[in-house]
């Protein structure tokens, strides 16, 4: 994004001011005070006036969501299109929760089978049970081993895709041998194989629980209810109440929800496919507020502030200005140039600004105007300084505010009496009084 730099209105200037300070040193006699008609001889020149055009940026969405699935699972009912307008709680995807539904049911039967143990144990045990109880540990074992291999298995997965993931990575990062793509599909497998591991663990700590609880019971049956025995099935209990919690957030998770107000820009799923964890599935923006997104030189960036209130304008409507407020100021340049970020919020509500399309944006308390006069243009009297204006061959002298700018010139700021384009003296007599006719050269 290119930032256009300060230009100077009237083209001719430096050919004038070549012109005028050539003979300056000859060009003027004294002032005189057309008491007796005379005029004085002078040299004049117009004064230019320095513009700031501001800067250009890229409109773009105050607030754009992936909408993502937390769960797998087969799409039902996609609820809207592109270009819908959405708004924070509304359903977008519906998925199949037959199965869900089911293992939900089922935690809640181990939750029933789990209180009715409990309480066998504490009403005693006979020697039936006590058999029973021993095998329910060794098949406990049995299940605690294989998942022990299971998380191994898992393990060795995971470490595969991790080191896949990285390669792609780094070879994306430092070579276009690798797409963008292939970079996506190394993350998927990744989170698969992470997710894999995960469940993988939790299952072999859920086999690990149910030996210690199995083990608790034969204690218990063995020796008769205890407290801690009672402690051990009543949290095997509250795992169980866990296990009914997380399949009902699943249930719950199936229907995909919008998490803010917007608009539906993009829509990647149909009924039918299926959803996957982290895919995104919509894209939505929030356009009742836009950033436009601004590249300030180094130079220009010190008169840039948060909060400071500045103009829009879009190159679609260009006959419309939109207030806006400079949001965010990077202390920070660009890696590859000089020039700073900036972000500019304007209000939207009214749906006219369009993300992506250029934008011009101006301080709204810029400096005045200022005109450029070289040094030999100011009379300096009593701790004030005057140019001597040349209107219809008659001067007038005006007070003026000057700035330095080098050597040579000086910035002037515009005022009531004294605006672009209107002529001064170049190397004036400081006893030209005003009103006085000269006789420009």
């Amino acid at each position: 994004m290119k930032t256009r730099h300060q230009i100077w209105v009237p083209a001719v200037l430096s050919l004038a001011l070549v012109s005028a300070l050539s003979g300056c040193g000859s060009s003027v006699t004294g002032g005189q005070a057309n008491g007796a008609g005379a005029e004085a001889p002078v040299k004049v020149m117009k004064l230019g006036q320095l513009t700031d055009s501001g800067w250009s940026g890229k409109i773009n969405p105050d607030q754009e969501v992936k909408i993502v699935s937390k769960i797998s699972g087969k799409v039902s009912t996609v609820n809207v299109n592109e270009g819908a307008a959405v708004k924070k709680g509304d359903v977008l995807v519906q998925l199949e929760t037959d199965d869900l539904v089911q293992q939900l049911k089922q935690a809640e039967s181990g939750v029933v089978a789990s209180n009715a143990k409990l309480a066998d144990t504490q009403s005693g045990a006979r020697s039936q049970e006590i058999k029973a109880a021993e095998s329910s540990v060794r098949a406990a074992e049995a299940a605690q081993g294989q998942t022990v291999a299971a998380v191994e298995q898992a393990k060795a997965g995971f470490e595969l895709a991790t080191n896949t993931y990285n390669r792609l990575r780094n070879q994306f990062d430092s070579s276009s041998a690798v797409t963008k793509e292939d970079v996506d599909r190394g993350k998927l497998e990744y989170e698969k194989a992470r997710t894999g591991y995960e469940q993988a663990q939790a299952s072999s700590q859920a086999a690990a629980a149910q030996v210690d609880a199995a083990r608790a019971k034969l204690e218990l049956t063995q020796a008769g209810a205890t407290s801690n025995t009672i402690m051990a099935l009543q949290a095997d209990l509250d795992r169980l109440n866990a296990a009914v919690q997380l399949a009902s957030n699943s249930v719950n998770n199936a229907t995909i929800t919008s998490p803010t107000d917007g608009i539906v820009i993009k829509r990647s799923i149909q009924p039918g496919e299926m959803a996957q964890p982290g895919v995104a599935l919509f894209s939505v923006v929030d356009m009742n507020q836009v950033q436009v997104e601004l590249s300030v030189t180094d130079t220009q960036i010190g008169s840039i502030k948060a909060g400071t209130a500045v103009d829009v304008k879009a190159v679609n409507i260009p006959d419309k200005t939109f207030p806006g407020t400079i949001s965010f100021v990077s202390p920070v340049s660009n890696a590859n140039s000089n020039t700073f970020p900036v972000k500019v919020t304007v209000d939207n509500k009214d749906g006219l600004l369009f993300a992506g399309t250029v934008a011009e944006v101006h301080l709204k308390d810029a400096a005045k105007a200022r005109l450029e006069a070289p040094k030999s243009s100011i009379i300096k009297k009593d701790d004030k300084e005057y140019v001597i204006k040349v209107d219809n061959g008659t001067a007038h002298k005006i007070e003026v505010k000057t700035t330095e700018k080098n050597q040579d010139w000086v910035y002037i700021e515009a005022n009531a009496n004294l605006q672009a384009q209107q002529q001064i003296a170049v190397t004036p007599s400081d006893s030209i009084v005003d009103g006085a006719k000269l006789k420009v050269e």
